[in-house]
């Protein structure tokens, strides 16, 4: 398409245009959609360090469609060092009555497992991590049967939520291999589950914006419930036992590996949940649903080397 020059100036990347000047004449509302605040990086609220190290850490999109990598590849010692600048947390800011709903809706149901749980940050870990299985799944569930619905393409949407809700579960089974929940804790995570499959299903059927959002502060607690979990082990609280085996398989840990490492490393899948899911509200609220979803440092990926197609944007023709 040719723009007189006079009107406006695009630079185009990875086919992507990004706004160099705005003549008056451009519509407000097209600026808004395509160019929202200026912003030249899809993932504007994390810095580009902090970008890298979580993609990094949860490079393991394409094991969904290729059974050779079952696990995601071997974290080095210098890999999990480098979790550690993981610790300060990420904070998506509000910017309209939807985000704040969310932002005062997840407010509201961190009260009851903090009064529940206290400081017993295992315990605490198994119930989050079975709620925290339900929005990928039940996102993929509503993308594919829209797909079928309007009978055209998920533009890759589906497999990133379908393996979000599979990490969310392996961290289940990890952790309970680390504790052992009560019957309480067996029926809290019973009620719990049940109640919130209804309570997201509706939600993201009425504002799927909403639902995501929601779900990327529901993360942001996740990472500040496993970074207290991290400063109870440091201090004692928290024997620092040997990683169960399921974690060691699962994260290509070493025969040596603790319960911190593993904790380390769920903290960063919990980062990476954050930002993908404040990422695909973004694009609800502007309008992208039918653009294929961003991944962390995407852009980066052949200077990390991390392999082609590792974030899964082969799946963008599904």
């Amino acid at each position: 398409m040719l723009l007189r020059s006079n009107l406006l100036s695009y630079r185009v990347l990875r086919g992507s245009c990004t706004l160099i000047t705005r003549h008056p004449v451009i519509p407000l509302s097209l600026h808004r959609r395509f160019f929202a605040s200026g912003r030249d990086r899809e993932y504007y609220w994390v810095t580009e360090e902090a970008e890298q190290l979580i993609a990094k850490a949860y490079n393991r999109h394409k094991a969904l469609n290729d059974t050779s990598l079952s696990f995601p590849p071997a974290l080095s010692l210098k890999d999990r060092i480098d979790l550690e600048k993981l610790q300060k947390p990420i904070h998506f800011e509000p910017q309209d009555w939807v985000d704040r709903m969310a932002l005062n809706l997840m407010r509201f149901l961190r009260v009851f497992t903090h009064a529940f749980f206290r400081k017993k940050y295992d315990h605490h870990a198994v119930v989050l991590e079975t709620v925290a299985a339900v929005p990928g799944i039940v996102g993929a569930f509503h993308r594919h049967l829209r797909s079928l619905r309007r009978m055209e393409r998920d533009h890759g949407w589906i497999n990133p939520l379908q393996e979000e809700a599979e990490n969310e579960r392996m961290h289940l089974l990890i952790w309970m291999q680390v504790t052992k929940p009560s019957k309480l804790e067996r029926f809290l995570v019973l009620g719990a589950q049940a109640a919130y499959l209804g309570f997201y299903s509706a939600l993201y059927f009425v504002s799927p914006r909403g639902a995501h959002r929601l779900v990327g502060y529901l993360e942001e607690e996740a990472h500040l419930a496993y970074s207290d979990f991290l400063r109870a082990i440091d201090s004692g609280e928290i024997p620092n036992k040997p990683a169960p085996l399921i974690a060691k398989k699962y994260y290509r840990l070493p025969d040596d590996a603790t319960i911190r490492d593993v904790v380390l490393c769920v903290r960063a899948d919990e980062c990476m949940h954050r930002d993908f899911n404040h990422m695909l509200s973004n694009k609800y609220k502007e309008n992208r649903i039918n653009s294929p979803p961003e991944f962390l440092a995407a852009d980066l990926r052949k200077e990390e080397a991390l392999g082609q197609d590792t974030f899964g944007q082969n799946s963008s023709a599904k």
